[in-house]
């Protein structure tokens, strides 16, 4: 069972790597801005809506964003950095999103700067910088 030997210690490196991970950032946070980008990449734009900042947001999703929607369709949604301010109540979330463009069937990159926001000490976090722009 030499193999087994050596498998082991990895493993266990690699869960200690992955229990340092999960520990930098506030589990609210992270589950906001993942939950969010889950809703975004099933194209589940009324879920996704809900996430944006209530003093900018208004009501339901506005009709003309969600015509607007109508014509993509998210293939990949990848985090590439995420700055959170020395504070801890604002956040800056780069995001590469590749998409279909279903009147064209062309598959599109864009980048989506996302600007995030707590009033409650992390409970809750807002989206401030809105739906992406495809």
């Amino acid at each position: 069972m030499p193999v087994m030997k050596t498998i082991r210690p990895l493993l266990l490196a690699l869960f200690a790597l992955l229990l340092a991970a999960c520990g930098s950032l506030p589990s609210k946070q992270v589950d906001s801005v993942g939950d969010y980008g889950t809703a975004v990449r099933w194209g589940d734009w009324e879920s996704a809506w809900a996430y944006v900042d209530p003093a900018s947001r208004g009501g339901g999703l506005p009709d003309s964003e969600a015509e607007r929607l109508k014509n993509v369709k998210v293939s990949g949604y990848a985090v590439l950095s995420r700055r959170v301010a020395p504070d801890g109540l604002t956040q800056r979330v780069l995001v590469e999103i590749r998409y279909i463009e279903q009147a064209t069937q062309r598959e599109l990159t864009v980048r989506d700067q996302q600007a995030w926001r707590t009033d409650d000490e992390g409970k809750h976090w807002w989206l401030t910088s809105g739906l992406p722009q495809f």
